[in-house]
């Protein structure tokens, strides 16, 4: 299970002063369920996901992944999850067509 209560994420920019990029997210996601995170460019939900992911710590808010805090018990929570982001970049060169095989991109043009 999957819970937030008043999930929030500040930035500081020298230019731009404070950005809230996550404001206030609550939701619950039960087990044995699917879910999506909807939103335009920049509404926050990869920040969001990084957050439950425990890569980023909230500015405020609580949120429990298993029963376990991502601030207090962050080990435990990643023991509970695995997270790939495009903005991850774990594979720069690398093409994942439908059918699962992975070429680079200069293989791709073959």
């Amino acid at each position: 299970m999957i819970e937030t209560r008043g999930l929030t994420k500040l930035f500081k920019d020298k230019k731009r002063g404070e950005i809230r990029a996550v404001d206030g997210v609550s939701f619950l996601c039960k087990p044995g369920q699917v879910y999506g995170l909807l939103g335009a460019n920049g509404a926050g939900k990869t920040t969001t996901l990084r957050m439950l992911a425990t890569i980023l710590e909230p500015s405020d808010g609580t949120a429990t992944v298993c029963g376990h805090d991502v601030v207090e018990a962050p080990q435990r929570v990643r023991a509970n999850v695995g997270f790939l982001s495009t903005a991850t970049a774990l594979y720069p060169a690398a093409y994942f067509p439908g059918d699962g095989r992975i070429f680079r991109p200069a293989e791709r043009h073959r």
